[in-house]
C-alpha cells in the first residue's frame, strides 16, 4: 500500500493552479490571494478514532486537539487564525458526548478568536474534520521552500509526549497512573504557537509544523528547498513526561531521544534560521517575550554534502545512526 504523500503526489498533485492561487498542494497550507499582499492560509484535518485517538478519550480533549492541529498549521505559515468549519462522523447524537466536545473546542476557538462558519453532520465511526482559515502576508508566509546551507534547524517545545502515550497504550511500556494522566492530557491540550509564529515570520521563511515526528517533517522542508541535513538526536528538547525520573528509569537516553524523533504528533513548530544572524538574535528575543522553549537541534547542509544517498543524516552523541520509518496517519 503506498503512503499519504506517495498517493497525494501521485493522484492529488499538479491541479491546483488557478487565478489567485498562490501556494497549492505540499504545504502546511494553501494561500489564496485576497487583496494588497494578503492571503487566506487554508488547511484541513481529519481526526479518525482508531488512528489519532484511543476509543473512550475524553471529549472535551477531542474537541481541543481538532481546532489545535489545524491551528498548528496555520502558525508553520505564520497566518493569524480566522475562522474554520466542521464536519462531524459520530456513532450517535449523544448530548453525553457532543456537549464536552463542543466545550473542549469553543474554550480554544475563543482563545484564539476563531469563529465556527459552518460544518456538516453526518452518522457513522468516529471522525472529526476541521477546514481552518487564516489571514498572512505572502511576503511572511513561511513556506517548507525557505531553507538554505548554513542555516539552522530549530524546533519549539519538547518532543515526544504523544509518543510515549502511544507506546503506553499499546501495551509496549507500562508507565505510573499519574505519568500516563500526564501523557494523555498534554497529547490533547496542545499549547498554541500562533502567535510566537507570526511574529517569527517577520525574519523566518521557512516552518513546518510536527505532527509525523521532526525527523519526517524536516524532510518535507528538505524536499521543497532542495537541501540536506543533519539532525543531532541527543540536542532534541524532551517533553517532560520523557525527561522525567520514570522514563528515565524505563528507557535510555538514547530510546528517549528516539520516540522523540519518531513519535509524531507533537504540534510543534520547526523552522532554520541563518547561523550567526541578526534574524537568530531577535528569534530569542521574541521566544524570551512569548515563553516559548526554543532549541537549535541541526544544520542545513548542501544536498550534495550529504554522506550517502540520504539528504538527512542523523547523529547520536556525535555519531552517524541509521533513520528510521517515520509516522504516518495514513
Amino acid at each position: 500500500m503506498s503512503g499519504e504523500f506517495a498517493l497525494i503526489a501521485d493522484l492529488f498533485s499538479g491541479h491546483d493552479h488557478a487565478p489567485g492561487i498562490a501556494l497549492g498542494v505540499g504545504d502546511d497550507c494553501a494561500l489564496i490571494r485576497l487583496h494588497g499582499r494578503k492571503c487566506l492560509a487554508v488547511t484541513t484535518d481529519t481526526m479518525v478514532e482508531g488512528r489519532h485517538f484511543f476509543p473512550g478519550t475524553d471529549p472535551y480533549y477531542l474537541g481541543w486537539r481538532a481546532l489545535a492541529v489545524n491551528l498548528s498549521d496555520l502558525a508553520a505559515m505564520g497566518a493569524r487564525p480566522y475562522c474554520c468549519t466542521m464536519s462531524l462522523t459520530l456513532p450517535d447524537g449523544s448530548r453525553e458526548f457532543l456537549d464536552p466536545f463542543a466545550q473542549g473546542f469553543f474554550d480554544l476557538a475563543c482563545q484564539e478568536g476563531v469563529a465556527l462558519i459552518g460544518g456538516n453532520m453526518s452518522r457513522g465511526p468516529l471522525s472529526i474534520t476541521i477546514e481552518a482559515f487564516g489571514k498572512v502576508r505572502e511576503d511572511r508566509a513561511m513556506r517548507r521552500s525557505g531553507a538554505h546551507p548554513g542555516d539552522n534547524i530549530y524546533v519549539t517545545g519538547g518532543l515526544g509526549t504523544c509518543g510515549l502515550y502511544v507506546k503506553a497504550g499499546q501495551g509496549e511500556i507500562e508507565l505510573s497512573p499519574e505519568l500516563s494522566e500526564r501523557c494523555y492530557k498534554h497529547s490533547f491540550i496542545l499549547e498554541s504557537r500562533t502567535a510566537f509564529a507570526r511574529k517569527l515570520s517577520r525574519w523566518c521563511s521557512c516552518a513546518v509544523d510536527i505532527s509525523d515526528g521532526i525527523v519526517g517533517d524536516l524532510r518535507h522542508i528538505l524536499k521543497q528547498s532542495k537541501v540536506g541535513a543533519q539532525l543531532h538526536l541527543d540536542q532534541l528538547p524532551l517533553a517532560a513526561v520523557l525527561d522525567c525520573s520514570e522514563s528515565a528509569e524505563k528507557l535510555t537516553f538514547r530510546q528517549r531521544c528516539e520516540i522523540a524523533a519518531y513519535g509524531g504528533c507533537d504540534y510543534e513548530l520547526l523552522f532554520t534560521l541563518p547561523a550567526h544572524s541578526r534574524e537568530e538574535e531577535h528569534m530569542c528575543t521574541l521566544a524570551w517575550k512569548h515563553k516559548v522553549p526554543v532549541s537549535r537541534v541541526g544544520t542545513i547542509v548542501r544536498a550534495e554534502d550529504s554522506a550517502g544517498a540520504d539528504p538527512l543524516q542523523l547523529y547520536f552523541e556525535g555519531r552517524p545512526v541509521p533513520c528510521e520509518q517515520a509516522f504516518e496517519h495514513f
